[in-house]
């Protein structure tokens, strides 16, 4: 037989004391005039075999639903390897992105994307690492884009961008792909319905909420079982508070239940529930099967609309049911939908699960935590202030262990998407949470505190970190004594709302008794094994990729791996870890792999990371007896101290930066590894692009891997960010040679370097490289100058003649076209910088013989020609020192050659180097560059 819930399936238990890069253009051209200005038309996307795929269920279609409140995009038109998807609009609060979500066996599919009112100018995919301009083909009339899934992202997802990028703070909208893998058949429970139409199949061990719930109301209709709250004497009667007071035997208002579309609702009034709020039905459920472990172990949603306060799990011991676990399964239909949360201050995530263990959540269900309509106080929503209202976010887990979940999919949260607080062996895998607007508290996982904590497969939108933790709660400015509540409440003014402050202190007790912890204590442990892997995250506005240690409360923060780790879009920061407040955390280990951050957004350095100097950290008595700080080891509750230690181990192993940005930091840390960074798709060969302070790193070690796979160590100095030769022949003259394979020198004889040559037949060629010297942090003692010598042009000139180079500083605001501006890539020899050289400005080379390669005139014929790979250098000391004293930023140089007659020679260029129409036979080691030596 069936048994009865028991009497924690009261909906009204009686209140409990409380318990304490260059921008890829890849459009297709309409005419070869446009093609060259503007866009590129590349190759369709390559042949696969057949892929299987799976559309999904309208959302919340069934059990008597029958419209989906989703609206399909009017932008987007989608096909997954020749199968129409839908993509449907997220509208709540602004219009920033459509959702294209499918199924299939295929992790690479080919996607079509036709746009039928917009014209495709630009189209960029993120991961930007993942999607060169060349995976993008456009259509000759520039209204469908097709690409196929990247097999070296390793992920599930991607962001279209149609005539926009990164940097733009809002979608057009822009598109998101979801690519889940077919469903796993074993983890769909048997869905066959009770004899008796009770919706618990004793049999199976499912029990069917739709059918259960609708019979539960029927039996127990809301408008019978809601009921006001009580009032009662507050925690904080008897009690000062900042100066003021609080009455003895100080109760809280008696509540009343409103209208549900009232606004701002404070507790402990209360919004009137809908007929079919299922919120009492969820908790009856729940003890039915805690009543029956022997029989029932699954909470099963079919497709269908369900409106309730959250799935709310609250002390359930799974392992005590039958199979040891407690299974809760959505159908791809189901839309399991928050509703207007009851009052202001209440608790009601879209899923918590609080003080349980051995839990398994699947299906492809839809969790709305219907974030916007809770916060939009123009409408019904509260404010949601940290010092107005509890903290909640769209999945929480707290003070649980040994929980999975499986293609979780969460919208619209109300604050962060995931989240841990005290957490122990919690697995997410391919889970998603898109909430792509502009409100606060949106991160995307934030595991604040946890220990053993896996995500492996993350999908999130937001607008805040893409991943942050550190035992910080924002829950923590709602309890009695924070000073944004009682500020709230004027105490310890002239006017202080005493009825106001208790009353709030009584919405703050009734969650603590609910959930068996305050405020204070929702991460009481330290944090350790965390592990997030194969994820891509967007940011609307603020906002960091990876921010670790925030308000730790005196707790450690130990061994933390990112592996394939995307952020895409953040405007605050990269990887980035706080030494304080509140106060530092004990760092240990933080290891990030072949990972991207898109930094395009970013007004400071790509990593920020703080580690302690060995000074001494104090936790005092009150801190643990009232703030909930972590308590003193020995038990005894008095203060103690504790050194704040260097991060033990830092490790950034191939990991991406969209750009270079102003100087990162690394303070703190016993032994720092930077190994395979790249940056703007540069391999950093070169302190200069990749700029760096440091204080207090005992080891740091700064590698690359060569192009024979040999590591290498990071030089002192910078690769060139740009160069050019310029020629003097007529057909020349006017020509910029940026984006040339090599650099050429000629000297006609006009000038030290031929440079006061103007008209005539001449063929005297310079070139001109310049540096950035951001990176220098004082005048180095050494500078040196670095081409690879490809060859020249005369087969008739013997091998064994000699040469030698010139090199003079110059400056690109004084130009021989008598203008001011005369910049790499736009110089020609008519408009280059002017100068004159003498053998006291210039800085030469050592004579080096010529050699025999020689290498054809002409601009790409030389591509697949053999290289001399000689190693030219030129002491430059003086140039570098006098531009650092001078505050440059750069340093342009002139280049030529001492002279001889037909001596044309050639040097790879930064093109020639690297890219994929480089010189066939160069490396990225041959692009000129500047080493220094501090």
């Amino acid at each position: 037989m069936i048994r009865p819930a028991g009497d924690d399936a009261d909906p009204n238990p009686a209140p409990a004391r409380r318990r304490s890069r260059v921008k890829r253009i890849i459009a297709a051209a309409a005419s070869a005039t446009i093609a060259a200005a503007s866009l590129m038309l590349t190759g369709a996307a390559p042949a696969q075999a057949a892929t299987t795929v799976h559309t999904y269920a309208a959302t919340g279609v069934g059990g008597g639903t029958t419209t989906s409140p989703d609206v399909a995009s009017t932008k987007y038109q989608v096909r997954v390897a020749g199968t129409p998807v839908q993509a449907v609009q997220y509208t709540q609060n602004g219009h920033n992105f459509d959702i294209a979500r499918f199924a299939s066996d295929s992790r690479t599919p080919t996607i079509t994307v036709t746009l039928p009112s917009t014209t495709i100018n630009t189209v960029n995919i993120y991961p930007e690492r993942y999607y060169p301009s060349s995976s993008v083909s456009v259509s000759a009339d520039k209204h469908t884009l097709t690409f196929q899934l990247s097999a070296d992202a390793g992920l599930n997802q991607a962001i279209v961008m149609v005539n926009g990028d990164s940097t733009n703070a809002t979608g057009q909208p822009y598109l998101a792909v979801v690519n889940d893998p077919l469903e796993d058949p074993a983890r769909r429970p048997d869905t066959t319905s009770a004899p008796d139409g009770s919706g618990v199949n004793l049999q199976t061990g499912v029990l069917n909420f739709q059918q259960f719930a609708a019979k539960y109301l029927a039996a127990h209709p809301n408008s019978a079982a809601q009921k006001a709250p009580a009032a009662t004497t507050s925690s904080m009667a008897g009690k000062t508070v900042n100066g003021t007071a609080i009455p003895a035997g100080q109760k809280t208002s008696a509540g009343s239940l409103v209208s549900a579309s009232s606004v701002n609702v404070r507790y402990p009034n209360v919004r009137t529930m809908a007929a079919g709020d299922v919120t009492y039905a969820l908790r009856a459920a729940i003890d039915t099967i805690k009543a029956n472990p022997t029989a029932l172990n699954t909470l099963y949603f079919p497709n269908g609309t369900y409106v309730w306060s959250g799935l709310l799990v609250n002390g359930v011991d799974g392992s005590k049911l039958k199979g040891g676990k407690l299974k809760i399964y959505t159908d791809e239909g189901a839309l399991l939908k928050n509703r207007v949360q009851a009052y202001m201050e209440a608790f009601e995530p879209a899923v918590g699960i609080i003080n349980s263990s051995d839990i398994e959540i699947d299906g492809r269900g839809v969790f709305d935590g219907n974030g916007v309509a809770n916060y939009n106080a123009r409408s019904v929503g509260d404010s949601h202030d940290a010092y107005r209202s509890q903290h909640q976010g769209g999945v929480m887990v707290m003070h649980s262990s040994d929980i999975t979940f499986n293609d979780t999919y969460v919208r619209d949260a109300k604050q962060w998407n995931y989240e841990t607080h005290t957490a122990t062996r919690v697995t997410f895998n391919n889970i998603k949470a898109l909430t792509p607007y502009r409100q606060p508290w949106i991160d995307g996982t934030d595991f604040a505190s946890g220990q053993d904590i896996t995500a492996n497969g993350v999908f999130t939108l937001g607008n805040d970190d893409a991943f942050a933790s550190g035992h910080y709660n924002p829950s923590d400015g709602f309890t009695p004594l924070a000073s944004g509540v009682w500020n709230n409440f004027q105490l310890g003014t002239s006017t202080p709302d005493v009825q106001g402050y208790v009353n709030a202190v009584g919405a703050h007790d009734t969650v603590a008794d609910e959930l068996g912890f305050d405020n204070y204590h929702w991460d009481t442990a330290d944090t350790k094994n965390i592990s997030v892997s194969n994820t891509l995250n967007w940011s609307v506005a603020a906002g960091n990729a990876i921010r670790i240690g925030w308000h730790a409360y005196g707790h450690r923060l130990t061994n933390y791996t990112f592996d394939n780790f995307n952020s895409v879009s953040p405007s605050a920061g990269g990887i980035f870890t706080h030494n304080s407040p509140n106060p530092y955390p004990r760092f240990q280990s933080i290891v990030v792999k072949n990972s991207s951050i898109d930094n395009s957004r970013f007004t400071k350095g790509p990593v920020g990371i703080n580690g302690g100097n060995g000074s001494t950290q104090t936790i005092t008595a009150e801190q643990q007896a009232t703030y909930g700080y972590a308590p003193n080891p020995d038990g005894s509750g008095t203060a103690y101290t504790y050194t704040r230690v260097p991060i033990g181990t830092l490790t950034l192993d191939n990991v991406w930066f969209s750009k270079q940005s102003t100087s990162s930091s690394i303070t703190g840390v016993t032994n720092a590894t930077l190994k395979n960074l790249r940056v703007g798709g540069q391999l950093v060969r070169y302190t200069g692009q990749f700029p760096l302070t440091t204080s207090g790193v005992s080891t740091l070690t700064r590698t690359y891997t060569d192009a024979n796979g040999q590591t290498q160590n990071v030089k002192a100095g910078a690769p060139t960010d740009g160069d050019t030769w310029v020629g003097a022949w007529t057909g020349d003259l006017s020509k910029n040679n940026s984006s040339d394979l090599t650099l050429i020198t000629r000297n006609t004889g006009v000038g030290l370097m031929g440079e006061q040559y103007t008209t005539g037949s001449g063929d005297g060629k310079l070139s001109y490289i310049q540096f950035p010297l951001g990176s220098l942090t004082k005048a180095p003692t050494q500078a040196t100058l670095h081409l690879t010598y490809v060859g020249h042009r005369y087969s008739s000139v013997p091998s064994t003649d000699t040469d030698q180079l010139l090199v003079q500083p110059v400056s690109s605001t004084t130009c021989t076209g008598g203008g001011t501006s005369c910049p790499i890539t736009t110089m020609t020899w008519q408009n280059r910088p002017s100068f004159t050289a003498t053998n006291s400005s210039v800085a030469k080379s050592a004579t080096f013989t010529l050699g025999s390669t020689i290498v054809p005139e002409g601009g790409g014929t030389h591509q697949g020609n053999a290289i001399d790979g000689r190693d030219i250098t030129v002491d430059i000391t003086s140039f570098v020192q006098n531009a650092y004293a001078a505050k440059q930023s750069t340093l342009l140089l002139a280049v030529g050659n001492a002279g001889g007659t037909n001596h044309e020679l050639r040097f790879v260029s930064s093109e020639g180097a690297t890219g994929s129409g480089k010189l066939t036979n160069g490396t990225a080691e041959m692009a000129p560059a500047l080493t220094v030596t501090p």
